[in-house]
């Protein structure tokens, strides 16, 4: 029996950045205990989120994204801004804005792909409006994406919260940047 490996593909923050939004949101978890924080070493942007994938497909989505990072040239990225999911009156999910080009985003992500960084989970859904208004001013330090990795999440025993987060491979992006619009 072979096992399954829940894999995504995703930009991970680089440290000083992670660190910069950290500052912003600690006041915020103090604010609003109630909330299930995420710690910041599971922030990223996910890029695609791939599912329960076997040995074959574990090894077709690396050959892909080896393949796909090679025509994505490396591009900017800033934390900016606040929402919520599916909205912010009656939120289950809260996260930090990305500032990104369109078009480098859409290189690189799932056409469905909203970027964004989930800060935060509720259950029930609650009124976040306040949150996001906070947090909503927000901009962080802008950085270059120049590379994806493929990440396996693991699920934590019981007792444990949320799940934990392997990088199994990185992708460096090696495309042509386009050429500016005339």
């Amino acid at each position: 029996m072979t096992s399954a490996h829940r894999l995504f593909v995703a930009v991970v923050l680089p440290p000083d950045v992670e660190a910069h939004l950290g500052e912003r949101i600690d006041p915020l978890r103090d604010a609003v205990p109630q909330l299930r924080w995420v710690p910041s070493s599971r922030w990223h942007l996910t890029c695609e989120f791939l599912g329960e994938c076997g040995p074959y497909e574990v090894e077709r989505q690396r050959v892909r994204w080896a393949d796909r990072a090679t025509r994505v040239a490396p591009f900017h990225v800033a934390v900016s801004g606040a929402g919520a999911f599916p909205a912010a009156i009656r939120a289950r999910v809260l996260w930090a804005g990305v500032s990104v080009e369109p078009a480098s985003w859409r290189r690189v992500a799932a056409l469905d792909q909203q970027p964004h960084l989930t800060v935060a989970r509720t259950k029930p859904a609650r009124d976040l409006t306040g949150v996001v208004e906070s947090l909503g001013s927000y901009t962080g330090p802008s950085w270059l994406v120049e590379q994806v990795a493929l990440v396996e999440s693991f699920i934590r025993s019981p007792g444990e919260r949320g799940p934990r987060y392997e990088a199994q491979e990185t992708f460096d992006l090696t495309g042509i940047p386009a050429a500016p619009a005339v």
